[in-house]
């Protein structure tokens, strides 16, 4: 068998070196990131929010 170049075979390398999304989390595990995910990106627009104004362009 022929092996990749060039392009191909960093591709297939940085393919092999990512684990997947099975071997990152379990079921649980991932509802327990969504959950905190999601509090913090609330959080964060609540925080931002009270420091950015936007104002209407006058032309």
């Amino acid at each position: 068998m022929v092996k990749p170049r060039g392009t191909l075979a960093v591709i297939e390398q940085i393919y092999h070196d990512i684990p997947a999304f099975t071997d990152v989390f379990t079921e649980e595990s991932f509802y327990f990131f969504a959950f905190c995910f999601v509090c913090a990106t609330i959080i964060v627009a609540f925080a931002l929010s009270r420091f950015i104004t936007i104002k209407p362009v006058d032309l």
